[in-house]
């Protein structure tokens, strides 16, 4: 399996050529917005910002009949919602659990991290970060471990990311999850493992004396205009950084927007413009080393998945049961689908909506001119 695992002189080369590509050919600078939605996002036509409201209507008669569970989807264009629609008897203010899309709100807290100087590097492992920790009978790989090897789920534990739910315990208390046997060499395989997200969660509150969410308040939650969530905790009292946090719709389209615009809020810079390019590029295959199975939506960055689509690099966070927050950047777009009953003993009702997204939405933003791959029958 190919992966893009780096040393630490590589790490920084690869930074280095990362952003003299970026600057040598910039993609065009998204527009310059009128108001930022701290308070409440504004509404506005579809056909307003480009946006073709047949395709939408199909978009929403595709999601009643193929994906009946869904309780709300969002989508923002240029910073306005152009297209909302709640279902089910779905209240939008209500918070729901937004699953696996917690992970990438935990790359949030390990790129403030680094920022602050709380986390020295990537290349950090869990010997140095918690060696108390480290239960005597785990496999001595772990201790080499790294953060970056967390972030892109590729830290070697032997596990199969299609059943997190049913071994929640061995995720949830932090001496379980450094027991639990290795398969692979740190760095060689990827499993999408709720446990490293867990372990970040858990070294950012042994670092800094808080839980990730307290850290997270002031420096991520209040910028964007987000009162205290609630989030589920671990054995230990960790924020559960793979899952837990509850959020509205409107909300989870915050954090979407925010790394929509490099990781900018007004006229502050929340999380570098750096960590997001890094966070929202391939760093592994997102292939179970295990199962040979694709859970996601294409390679895995940190914390986020990664894809192209008509063209076009889009990356989402993704959570159980279809709750999702899918960005282009190119089309200054984001959409959000949640599902307020996704219920983990239940996963064959999980429902997918990115096919109707990329077939329907996406396409919507071309208003009139043919996407790549030819144009879009509406039926």
């Amino acid at each position: 399996m190919a992966l893009l695992i780096h040393s630490s002189v590589a790490f920084l080369l690869m930074i280095s050529a990362l952003f003299t590509a970026a600057a040598a050919s910039a993609q065009e600078p998204l527009p310059v917005l009128d108001y930022w939605p701290t308070g409440e996002w504004r509404t506005a036509p579809a056909e307003q910002h480009g946006m073709d409201p047949d395709l939408l209507a199909w978009a929403d008669q595709r999601l009643q009949a193929e994906a009946p569970l869904l309780s709300s989807i969002v989508v923002v264009r240029d910073g306005y919602i152009v297209f909302e629609r709640n279902y089910g008897g779905y209240l939008p203010d209500h918070r729901l659990h937004t699953w696996s899309v917690s992970k990438s709100v935990t790359n949030i807290a390990v790129g403030l991290a680094l920022q602050e100087g709380v986390i020295a590097g990537l290349h950090q492992t869990l010997g140095e970060l918690i060696p108390n920790r480290i239960p005597v009978d785990a496999d001595p790989r772990v201790w080499n471990i790294t953060i970056e090897q967390l972030l892109t789920m590729t830290a070697g534990w032997a596990w199969d990311g299609r059943i997190n739910f049913a071994r929640a315990a061995e995720t949830d208390d932090v001496d379980l999850m450094l027991s639990r046997p290795m398969q692979c060499d740190p760095g060689t395989c990827f499993e999408y493992d709720s446990g490293c997200s867990n372990l970040l969660s858990f070294i950012l509150q042994e670092l800094t004396g808080q839980s990730m969410a307290d850290y997270l308040q002031p420096r991520l939650f209040d910028p964007l205009g987000i009162s205290q969530p609630y989030w589920i905790v671990t054995e230990d009292g960790a924020s559960r950084g793979g899952g837990g946090l509850h959020l509205t719709p409107r909300e989870m389209a915050k954090i979407g927007f925010l790394y929509l615009n490099d990781g900018q809020w007004g006229n502050r810079q929340i999380v570098s413009s750096e960590w997001v390019a890094l966070s929202t590029q391939a760093q592994a295959s997102g292939d179970s080393f295990l199962s040979g199975v694709n859970i996601g939506h294409g390679p895995y960055g940190f914390h986020w998945w990664v894809a192209e689509v008509a063209g076009r690099s889009v990356f989402s966070a993704q959570g159980y049961g279809g709750q999702l927050v899918y960005v282009v950047p190119d089309l200054d777009l984001v959409v959000v689908t949640a599902f307020a009953g996704a219920d983990p003993l239940a996963p064959e009702l999980q429902q997918r909506p990115i096919p109707i997204i990329e077939e329907s939405i996406v396409p919507a933003t071309f208003a009139g001119e043919a996407p790549e791959g030819g144009p879009v029958a509406i039926p």
